[in-house]
């Protein structure tokens, strides 16, 4: 049997000598790692920047707000939900409408919707569904005769030559 101990043995270097300036390798390496932790918590920084940013034009350009308006957004705003409650908030400072308070229909806009809502509904309602296709279908293939299916088809008299 191998020994299952050889490998731990070799990792151990027992042959090279401690060299003496082990705690000042250790703060180097201590400087090293703060220089690159400090690296990463600006680019941190800049990433969350420029996501809020970014998130922040994003809400205004779906309300119709002025870009402009982004600089005076407190800088602890910065979801979507929280830019959208700030701008209703204070959106009689910056002399726009919030989305919620929407205009009353006119007259004639309510006349023109009322007028296509009732063309929706008459075409919906001579539709063919697929019960009403099945229906006809089972009417047609059990028709005896030339006048019954006539009649189903809603010809009043057949025409021969």
């Amino acid at each position: 049997m191998a020994n299952q101990y050889q490998d731990d043995e070799d990792d151990m270097d027992l042959d090279t000598e401690v060299q003496s300036d082990g705690p000042a390798n250790l703060r180097k390496a201590l400087k090293r790692a703060e220089k690159e932790k400090k690296e990463l918590a600006e680019q941190l920084a800049s990433i969350q920047s420029d996501l809020r940013n970014r998130s922040v034009k994003e809400v205004l350009a779906t309300k119709g707000v002025p870009d402009k308006v982004a600089k005076f957004i407190p800088g602890d705003v910065s979801t979507p939900e929280q830019v959208d409650a700030w701008l209703t908030e204070n959106a009689d400072v910056f002399g726009f409408q919030p989305a919620n308070a929407e205009s009353a229909p006119t007259d004639e806009a309510q006349a023109a919707n009322q007028a296509a809502y009732q063309r929706i509904n008459a075409a919906t309602q001579n539709a063919s569904t697929p019960s009403r296709d099945a229906d006809l279908m089972a009417k047609v293939a059990g028709a005896k005769s030339i006048d019954e299916l006539n009649a189903l088809t809603g010809q009043i008299s057949q025409r021969r030559r």
